[in-house]
């Protein structure tokens, strides 16, 4: 198991925006992984709590569990997911932080 997460930093005044977006063109994409066994959860949050704010910024943290170390890269080479990922580059103002790595421990579901 794989477990991958981001911080975005989007506009504040396009955050409604964005999240419309990410329904209509990322979800799509997590429930077909989902459903092919290749995702085992993701979520997407917008954080209240960051030590690493963005002036002007709502900042979102993503999540996704993947089954094995493939799925990422499954992921980001779907062309769904490129043609998404372009959409999004638009709405940040500042750099994603991004993180990941084999899952070595896991409590609940």
């Amino acid at each position: 198991m794989e477990t991958d997460a981001i911080v975005l930093s989007v506009a504040e005044d396009k955050a409604t925006e964005f999240e419309a977006e990410f329904h209509r063109f990322e979800l799509p994409i997590w429930t077909d992984f989902h459903e092919r066994g290749i995702l085992l959860w993701a979520s997407l949050q917008r954080m209240d709590i960051s030590s690493r704010p963005t002036k002007g910024a709502v900042q979102y943290l993503i999540v996704a569990a993947f089954a094995t170390d493939e799925g990422h890269q499954l992921h980001d080479s779907d062309p769904r997911f490129q043609e998404w990922n372009q959409r999004a580059d638009a709405y940040q103002i500042g750099a994603p932080i991004a993180f990941g790595g084999e899952t070595i421990l896991k409590v609940g579901g």
